[in-house]
This record gives structure tokens, C-alpha cells and sequence, in this order.
């Protein structure tokens, strides 16, 4: 009996043993397949850094990497998510909120954010100087968990969203614009920005597309003058000495004011049509010259780009590091990056010609010449891109 009775419990501990092992496994894979499956969805969606980071809601340790504030849209833009961060401080959404200049200078930007990664900060928000220097330090913030958000510049990464106005937008109405006061024949200069910024880059590609349905209109001269109103004014006098004739520029924003006080101090005509963005300071020039000159008024455009843009971007930041996920349709194409869904491109509404100036002159009157006109996000707006 004895004998018999122990082989009977052998056998039963042996098939105990044999389930427990197949429910350990079980639970293994399942616990495996949970966390690939968490690890897709932020692949799919381009919201990386959240998904690791679920069990935080509130206290987030924020950084701007802005790659300068050596003009007057950038430190709006910067004064602009400071106020945003001060309130969600004030919410206890944010502990710290630090902010880095690159001093346009791809290789200190680059080495700035490795200074961050390895602080432990949970997102990092650039307006980038070089998209593809800072690729390899975007692997390794992803790579960490780290939320990475590019504002006002497309970054090409599939693991940055990208929140921005849609520059080839701005870009295009522009040139349209300026090809349709020319009857699409004449001589125009072009001013780019900085050569190799995201934004500089999708801009002229608009103005490439626009023009190139435009064969009577030709471009005499391109230059970079890297949102710089100072250079702005040095390159349009060293190309009056040979292009002094010409009918119309193509400007990207940071140059109008120092392109016209380089044409009035060599007393040259204006240009038949001229393209530039919403400075208060180019915009009260433009309305000063017409108030003069009633039966010879400058022909200018004004679209938005509002440094305002800086401020979205860290409110929708907040948000995905809380977890929340974006609506589907929300994110869509650069288009100088058609492979990746990953932004949010804002379209510009804000167009100011000789029909409206003077509506946007008695506007902003209280507002100080270094003031670009601007908007940021209502709450209401950023609650509607999220599920």
C-alpha cells in the first residue's frame, strides 16, 4: 500500500509541475505580446516617447532646443510658449521648463539635446537648424522614451511629429500671388532664408513648383539671406549694381524692411510686387510709403506665419505625454517628406494686400514695431485633435 500510494503522488506532483510550467509560459508570451503591440501603435502614429512613459500624467520636464533668438519672430516665439509654461507650472502639467539657443549652429544643437537625453527630460521641442545633423540624437531620445516634437520646421523622422505652419501653403499663395501681378511675364530677385532649414527648403520648392508653370518669368538672381533684415539690406544693394533692373521679389519672411531701405537709400524704384510676412515693422513701412505715394502705392503681400506656432506645439506636447492620442486624419505629410505621416501642418488664413492694410494697420497700433502679428491655439482646438 505504501508503495503503491507514493507512485500515485509522484505522478500527481509531476503534473502539477507540468501545468504551472505551461501557465508561466502563457503569461509570458502574453505579457510579450502586450508590449509589442503598445510598441506598433506608437511606430504607426509617430506619438513616440508617450507610450513608455503611460504612468506620469502631470510634472513633465520639458526643453525648447531653439536653433536662434537672433531675430524678432523667434523671441516671440519663445516669449510665447514661456507664457504657455508658466500656466501649465501653475496646473502642475509641467516641473521645469529649460530653453537652449543652437546660435545656428547645427553641431551645438546636436550636442545640446545629447545634454538633454542624458538629463532625463521627457520631451524635447526643436525648431531645428539642420534636420539631419540631429538624426543620430533624435534615434537615441526615441530609442530612451523620450517624446520629440519639432515646431515652426519639419524634421523628416518617423518618430518626430512635427507641428507646423503648412510652409509650402505660405510659400505657394505667395508665388501665385506675385506670378499674377506680373501678367506672368518679368525679371524678379529671389530671397530665401537659411539654406538647409527645413522651412527655407519646402519654401522653395513651393516657389520652384509656381514659377515653373510660369516660363515668362525669370529669375535673375537667388540669394540666402538667413532671415536676417541687416544682410537683407547688404545683398539687395550689392545687386542693384547688377540687376538694376528688375520687376518684382519673391521674399521669404526677415528681409522687407532691410530690402526697401536698401532700394530708398539708393533711391531705386520699388519693385512692381513684393512678397514678405507680418511684421509690424514692414507692415507700418509698406502703409507709410502708400500714405505718401497714394497714385504709385507699393503692390506687397502679407501671409501668416505666426510665432504663435511655438506655443502649439507644447500644448499638443503635454498631451501625448499624458497618453492622449491623436484623432486619425490629424497628422498628415511634409511635402518634402511623403513617406512619413507624422505632422500638423496648420494652414495659414491671414493674407494682407493694399485691399485690407489699412484694417490691419488701425489693428495694430498698440502693438511695437517688433511685433509679428500672431495667434496660438485655443484650448477648444487642441481638445479637437485628440480622440
Amino acid at each position: 500500500m505504501f508503495s503503491k500510494g507514493s507512485k500515485k503522488t509522484r505522478l500527481t506532483r509531476g503534473l502539477f509541475l507540468i501545468l504551472a510550467l505551461i501557465l508561466a509560459v502563457s503569461l509570458s508570451l502574453a505579457g510579450c505580446g502586450g508590449s509589442k503591440s503598445a510598441s506598433s501603435e506608437a511606430g504607426k502614429s509617430g506619438q513616440s516617447g508617450q507610450a513608455e512613459k503611460t504612468a506620469k500624467k502631470s510634472g513633465f520636464n520639458i526643453a525648447l532646443l531653439d536653433g536662434t533668438n537672433s531675430n524678432a519672430w523667434r523671441i516671440q516665439m519663445e516669449q510665447n510658449m514661456q507664457q504657455v509654461a508658466d500656466k501649465l507650472k501653475s496646473q502642475g502639467l509641467i516641473s521645469n521648463y529649460s530653453v537652449y539657443e543652437g546660435n545656428n549652429d547645427a553641431t551645438t544643437q546636436a550636442q545640446q539635446m545629447d545634454q538633454l537625453i542624458n538629463s532625463g527630460v521627457d520631451a524635447i521641442l526643436i525648431n531645428p537648424v539642420s534636420a539631419t545633423a540631429l538624426a543620430p540624437a533624435i534615434d537615441k531620445a526615441v530609442s530612451k522614451g523620450i517624446l520629440v516634437i519639432a515646431i515652426d520646421q519639419h524634421i523628416s523622422h518617423p518618430k518626430v511629429i512635427s507641428v507646423t505652419t503648412d510652409q509650402y501653403e505660405w510659400a505657394r499663395i505667395q508665388a501665385e500671388w506675385l506670378a499674377k501681378q506680373l501678367n506672368g511675364k518679368g525679371d524678379i530677385l529671389q530671397f530665401d532664408a537659411m539654406a538647409g532649414a527645413p522651412a527655407n527648403e519646402v519654401r522653395h520648392q513651393a516657389f520652384a513648383d509656381v514659377l515653373a508653370k510660369y516660363p515668362g518669368i525669370k529669375v535673375l538672381k537667388q540669394v540666402n539671406m538667413d532671415w536676417d533684415e541687416g544682410k537683407a539690406k547688404q545683398l539687395m544693394t550689392s545687386l542693384l549694381a547688377t540687376y538694376p533692373k528688375f520687376d518684382a521679389i519673391l521674399n521669404q519672411d526677415g528681409a522687407a524692411v532691410g530690402i526697401i531701405n536698401a532700394l530708398q537709400e539708393a533711391k531705386h524704384p520699388l519693385p512692381k510686387a513684393m512678397t514678405s510676412d507680418e511684421w509690424i515693422a514692414y507692415l507700418r513701412l509698406w502703409y507709410d510709403i502708400n500714405q505718401k505715394n497714394p497714385n504709385n502705392p507699393l503692390n506687397a503681400i502679407i501671409v501668416e506665419n505666426p510665432p504663435g506656432i511655438g506655443a502649439d506645439g507644447l500644448m499638443i506636447a503635454v498631451n501625448l505625454l499624458q497618453g492622449k492620442k491623436l484623432k486619425d486624419g490629424v497628422l498628415t505629410s511634409d511635402p518634402l517628406d511623403k513617406e512619413n505621416k507624422n505632422a500638423i501642418m496648420i494652414k495659414p488664413t491671414l493674407i494682407i494686400t493694399n485691399d485690407n492694410l489699412k484694417e490691419w494697420y488701425d489693428k495694430t497700433k498698440d502693438k511695437p514695431d517688433t511685433y509679428y502679428i500672431d495667434s496660438v491655439l485655443s484650448q477648444a482646438d487642441i481638445d479637437k485633435m485628440f480622440q
